[in-house]
């Protein structure tokens, strides 16, 4: 008879061992909507959960091995000496689990050194506005800028750019329309409308094809660490494309976050820093659609949330509707500029 192997461990099991079994004491453990991170005293170790969605699909350890020497390797630009490595996690049926053990690799983790939580933007806002200083915004904005001018400036056209946009916007309508998202659809119906429209006709915003480069993608508060010598972690890995981006652009996502998180003003000095220092004349609309659609996304990332099995509805349904409600501002903020 033949013996029956058991099967490699699956998610469960491996939090379940990196969180009481892996370090010599518990780590603190917090969970994306991509990711588990569990931070000891002076590392942070990152398991990429095995999931697919419209721009990934790391159901396959293979797949996540690539993600995650891919993000030592991007990150490396806009956060020198955090990104320490990759260490493959490993199992055997009589030992179980190890990181770097001798079993088969079953996953992947990658090794960063620990952050000062407390200098981190989104820490920053949550003990309000006053401790985020114009030195702070000039140190971040100069790093950001030093980061932009030295990555790679792929050649693009009007309209593939515009094309680029429309085929992300058309991604969240899909999703914010589900009817078991329970959102005000005439009201998603509305702004994506109009943003479509927007993006396809405005003269300018096809221009700003000549400003895309290969930049970070997903630029938020908690990526951000703050100080005379600014770090930002977590850029985009897995789609190149959704690091195609315009500078500008890439700053309005931050503007959002800022403004969700009730320091709408620091949005805007960044974002007028920015602009600033780099010389930048864009149509202070172009700015607000920028916002806008950047809104729009987050809102449908948020409302993601919901397949995970319901929890925290209630939070991801409040941040939706947040989001939301800035996008309108912003598409409202953008159509006066275009009628003046």
């Amino acid at each position: 008879m033949t013996e029956e192997i058991p099967a490699p461990p699956k998610l469960t099991a491996k939090v379940a061992f990196l969180l009481r079994r892996a370090f010599p004491e518990p780590p603190e453990a917090i969970e994306t909507h991509l990711s588990w991170v569990f931070l000891t005293t002076d590392r942070a170790y990152k398991l990429k959960k095995p999931s697919k969605h419209p721009f990934l699909d790391h159901r396959s350890v293979e797949a996540r091995r690539i993600d995650c020497e891919a993000e030592v390797e991007l990150n490396e630009l806009l956060a020198p000496g955090v990104y320490l490595g990759t260490v493959p996690l490993t199992w055997d049926r009589d030992r179980g689990l190890a990181i770097g053990g001798e079993g088969k690799v079953v996953d992947w983790l990658i090794v960063m050194r620990r952050l000062a939580e407390a200098a981190m933007l989104d820490r920053a806002l949550a003990a309000g506005t006053g401790s985020v200083d114009s030195g702070q915004v000039e140190a971040l904005v100069r790093h950001l800028l030093a980061f932009y001018r030295s990555t790679d400036q792929p050649p693009t056209t009007p309209a593939r750019y515009r094309q680029s946009l429309l085929e992300i916007l058309a991604i969240d309508r899909e999703e914010l329309l589900r009817p078991d998202h329970a959102l005000d659809q005439h009201g998603v119906v509305d702004l994506t409308d109009r943003l479509e429209v927007a993006v396809e006709t405005d003269g300018e915003l096809g221009e700003r094809s000549s400003r895309v480069v290969d930049g970070h993608g997903d630029l938020r508060p908690e990526h951000v660490l703050l100080g005379q010598n600014p770090l930002v972690i977590d850029r985009i890995t897995f789609d190149r494309q959704l690091r195609l981006i315009d500078p500008v652009n890439d700053l309005a996502l931050l503007a959002v976050e800022c403004e969700r998180l009730g320091a709408p003003e620091l949005g805007e000095s960044i974002l007028g820093t920015y602009l600033e220092l780099a010389g930048d004349p864009i149509a202070h609309r172009i700015v607000a659609l920028y916002r806008s659609l950047r809104a729009a996304t987050r809102a449908r990332l948020s409302v993601a949330h919901l397949a995970d099995d319901g929890r925290d509805a209630g939070k991801w349904l409040d941040r939706t509707d947040a989001y939301l409600l800035i996008a309108k501002n912003q598409l409202d903020r953008y159509s006066r500029e275009v009628h003046r």
